[in-house]
């Protein structure tokens, strides 16, 4: 509740603004019962119509402004809900971005979806127009029943007796609507992860024949979100059912007592219709109230999912140090890391990559590399030992120091729905010279069919760099990493999806730029052989190390990997 405080502080000016008008408008709504029962008993029943224009004309200014009062309100309100929905969008994705893999791995892309779309729109919508019309009920309420009292206080009885049952009935009945509001929230984010999945591997979906499964398992979630809405929906109808009936109870004995008085003389016809007019002023907002109390469910369900973001703190915290230089120096000492489980993913890794320096990794799958590419751009932290750049420890710099000195490029590549100079650019914000650009597109063997595309460099990509292949996608991966101007160049299998010519071409391109510090993690010998330093990873621990020569004398798990990848070359 704080939180949204400090949002709606923001948005004074609008939320003054509204609540004037709304003022304004509740009191010139009253003013109409009035001026009908001036005509009824002055010109009508008293027989002045000569007095006919001059109530009447009055009567038509009032409702004209008090129109013009409602629509500066309305405005205003959703303008306050616009605004603090974008208040707690921008504070949500930031506080996403800012989390780490450990988050992201309890919370899948789905949920998140649903969380900065419709549970925010669910909040601003409640804290801006709903919340101004509670207001404006509440004023409304007490301002008619004021005008009702003065009138006739005995035609205000039904009102003062039923208005309060109603209010009773509806904060009974709300809890039951807050827990179904929130297993609607869910079963929205739930159908939003489904539809992520389903989409974004279309590709696996079709090639498996998998349509109707997964067709069926978003319907599954689809009939949850469905059997949750009827269930606040027959809610909400047993709601406003007994309190429109309730409503309609009080108009009708409102009526009842105040046209005995007219018939005893004890009141007037105009005033009779004023007390009508005054008690269906009274009804509406009561009819209101289920909905009204349904929404703020639906709004307190959400605000919960929200700040469970925005409350969650990364494990990965940034340190105190900051330095803006860097040489590419990378060291592990003695890191192990344990999972959940117990295992050891490394188990005692110990290398010294220096500036300049190339450090090949080898190991089957599941050995660790991906792991240690992991560490070294502290997406996670080790259990035991450190990680020194530039001689400082990862967990003692701030996060932007602990990364900004590398580029990284997995085997998973990822481009983003721009154009081609936009995805080159990433590392660098646009700071980049269009020529630097094209020599790194060259490196990486991407110049060549880059230009070859219709609008060159200037290419919009789908996302995930649909439109492109494999090969080309991990090039202009590549391209980037080298376009980034970062000493520590990370590549994690990084030219698997290439083939073997355009591969040595990316290699020599590599080998070039030896005034970079590489980790190259690969599953090809070619990748890593020039490399000055190769460790081979067996069960999370180093069990060979050395340059090619010196492990192929070892005749060990590189050997073999070596004769199994050239059986027909001669080993000298």
């Amino acid at each position: 509740m704080r939180r949204l405080l400090r949002y709606a502080r923001r948005q004074w000016k609008l939320y003054l603004t509204s609540i004037v008008f709304l003022v304004i408008g509740v009191y010139l709504n009253a003013l109409g019962p009035r001026y009908i029962k001036d005509i009824i008993d002055k010109c009508i029943v008293g027989g002045q119509g000569n007095l006919f224009f001059s109530i009447a004309i009055p009567m038509l200014v009032v409702y004209i402004i008090t129109g013009i009062a409602k629509y500066i309100q309305e405005f205003s309100s959703d303008c306050i809900s616009s605004a603090m929905q974008r208040c707690m969008r921008e504070e949500t994705f930031r506080s996403i971005l800012a989390e780490d893999q450990y988050f992201f791995r309890d919370n899948n892309p789905g949920e998140l979806m649903s969380r900065t779309k419709q549970d925010i729109e669910t909040v601003g919508f409640t804290t801006g127009f709903i919340a101004l019309f509670f207001i404006e009920i509440v004023v409304h309420v007490v301002y008619m029943s004021y005008c009702l009292i003065k009138i006739n206080p005995s035609g205000a009885i039904p009102a003062l007796v039923i208005m309060p049952i109603i209010a009773v009935l509806a904060i009974i009945s709300e809890p039951r609507g807050d827990k179904l509001s929130d297993k609607r929230s869910d079963d929205i984010a739930d159908m939003n992860q489904s539809a992520t999945e389903s989409l974004s591997g279309i590709r696996t979906v079709k090639a498996f024949g998998r349509e109707r499964e997964e067709s069926a398992r978003f319907d599954r979630r689809n009939r949850s979100f469905l059997k949750h809405s009827l269930k606040l929906d027959y809610l909400w109808a047993n709601w406003i059912t007994p309190m429109e009936a309730l409503a309609r109870i009080m108009l009708y004995l409102a009526i009842l007592l105040s046209g005995i008085q007219v018939i005893r003389g004890n009141m007037t016809l105009g005033e009779l219709s004023a007390v009508t007019s005054y008690t269906s002023e009274l009804a509406w907002p009561m009819m209101e109230l289920g909905w009204l109390l349904t929404e703020f469910a639906a709004a307190r369900a959400s605000l919960r999912k929200i700040s469970k973001i925005l409350d969650s703190k990364p494990k990965i915290k940034d340190g105190e140090k900051h330095i803006d230089s860097f040489t590419g120096d990378l060291e592990f000492d003695h890191v192990t890391l344990e999972v959940a489980d117990g295992r050891k993913v490394l188990d005692d890794v110990s290398f010294h990559l220096k500036s300049g320096k190339t450090l090949g990794i080898m190991g089957a799958t599941g050995s660790g590399k991906t792991t240690i590419a992991n560490l070294a751009m502290r997406f996670i932290d080790p259990t035991d030992g450190s990680i020194r750049s530039e001689g400082i420890d990862l967990k003692e710099l701030d996060l932007a120091s602990a990364r900004s000195g590398k580029a990284i490029v997995t085997q998973d590549t990822f481009l983003f729905s721009d154009t081609i100079t936009s995805n080159l650019d990433k590392g660098q914000k646009g700071l980049l010279e269009q020529d630097v650009l094209e020599q790194s597109a060259k490196d990486a063997a991407a110049h060549d069919f880059i230009s070859k595309l219709a609008e060159g460099y200037e290419t919009v990509i789908g996302e995930k760099g649909v439109g492109l292949s494999g090969g080309q996608k991990q090039r202009v991966s590549i391209a980037r990493a080298f376009a980034s101007g970062r000493p520590l160049l990370i590549f994690d299998d990084a030219t698997s999806a290439l083939d073997m010519e355009t591969e040595k071409k990316v290699q020599k391109a590599i080998r070039h730029h030896r005034n970079l510090t590489m980790m190259i993690i690969a599953h090809r010998i070619s990748a890593v052989r020039d490399a000055d330093e190769i460790i081979i990873l067996d069960h999370g621990k180093i069990v060979e190390r050395g340059n090619h020569e010196s492990l192929m004398a070892l005749k060990g798990i590189y050997y073999k990997t070596y004769m199994t990848q050239y059986p027909e070359e001669e080993v000298i």
